[in-house]
């Protein structure tokens, strides 16, 4: 598990983002902000407060932090594979150059240019200016940066503190353990999580299986394979799963000699009942031309009550539906009640 200090690297690129290092620099100017209305007095209390520990042993933040790194690596994987993309269509160039027409070339060349231009636009919707990386960061990240700066303050009124210094900065040269809060605050963030009840801290299995595929265009292209995967990388992040491996349901549906046009509800529970699931997902794909419908299903296993149906599009398999599919697995994964 990275720490917080980490830059996510735009490795297509070269760039970092600040995002993180952004919210998180806000938390500290506004401490001193937030705590001392009037430091003219002659007798300050200062207390000094150790941001990168809070950081790092905040639980409830460490876990927000663990689902942002998974969007990262799924984004990442993203951006990978149209950048494999690009190169196999210049090596195909290459390969072929010496047979191919003056028209043949400008087609793979056209071709070439598309997927450049792809590969261009994800990395700027996710790493660019106000792009998915920074929102997300936002999303997920900033309301424990408020709960931290509310924490603090209230520490410190509470012990008679007018002044906290982030330990950390340069600006502290010194300080002794007894003028330091960072243990009291960390006790109070943390405390909350600790009185959850075990009923509270529960995880569920879930068995994610393939949508079963409607049609010869899903059948060709394998599309409930691929997305059992997509919901698979969207809904790990969330605490109340324990996901059953894929490759563990997919064992059992060959042992059912079942194929992903034959996987109804009712049979993807009896599955489910095997794997000794508490919830399981299928649902639907479909082609029609270049265009992708898929339909996520959420069941409770025990009485096959439908929980969740969420919808989802893509213009086209190739780029736009992976990035659709998580998304809607993100959805359906934010949306669960026990």
């Amino acid at each position: 598990m990275p720490s917080d200090n980490r830059s996510y690297n735009n490795r297509g690129t070269g760039e970092k983002t600040g995002g993180l290092e952004v919210l998180k620099k806000s938390v500290v100017a506004l401490l001193l902000i937030s705590i001392t209305p009037t430091l003219h007095s002659k007798d300050l209390s200062i207390a000094t407060v150790d941001m990168n520990r809070i950081f790092n042993e905040y639980t409830e933040f460490q876990e927000a932090k663990r689902e942002l790194d998974r969007f990262v690596l799924e984004w990442e994987r993203q951006r990978d594979s149209l950048k494999q993309y690009v190169d196999s269509l210049k090596n195909l160039l290459e390969i072929e150059k010496p047979g191919l027409t003056e028209k043949g070339r400008q087609k793979r060349e056209l071709e070439i240019q598309r997927a450049q231009e792809a590969y261009s636009n994800f990395v700027k919707s996710i790493w660019g200016d106000n792009g998915l990386f920074y929102k997300k960061s936002s999303e997920l990240l900033e309301p424990y940066y408020g709960k931290i700066q509310e924490t603090i303050k209230n520490v410190a009124n509470a012990n008679g503190i007018d002044l906290v210094l982030n330990k950390d900065s340069r600006v502290v040269l010194y300080v002794s353990n007894s003028q330091d809060i960072t243990e009291k605050v960390l006790q109070e963030l943390n405390k909350t999580y600790a009185q959850q009840t075990p009923a509270e801290k529960k995880r569920y299995r879930i068995a994610i299986f393939p949508l079963m595929e409607a049609e010869p265009g899903a059948q060709k292209l394998q599309l409930g394979s691929r997305l059992q995967k997509s919901i698979y990388q969207g809904i790990t992040g969330n605490v109340l799963f324990d996901i059953i491996p894929n490759d563990q349901v997919n064992k059992e549906i060959s042992r059912s000699n079942l194929t992903n046009d034959k996987l109804f509800p009712e049979t993807c529970q009896q599955i489910a009942l095997s794997l000794n699931a508490d919830y399981f997902v299928c649902g639907t794909v479909e082609t029609s031309g270049e265009n992708v419908q898929f339909v996520y299903q959420l069941y409770r296993t025990a009485t096959g009550e439908r929980l969740q149906e969420i919808t989802g599009s893509a213009a086209n398999p190739r780029e736009s539906l992976d990035v659709e599919s998580l998304q809607k697995a993100r959805l359906l994964s934010q949306q669960f009640k026990p």
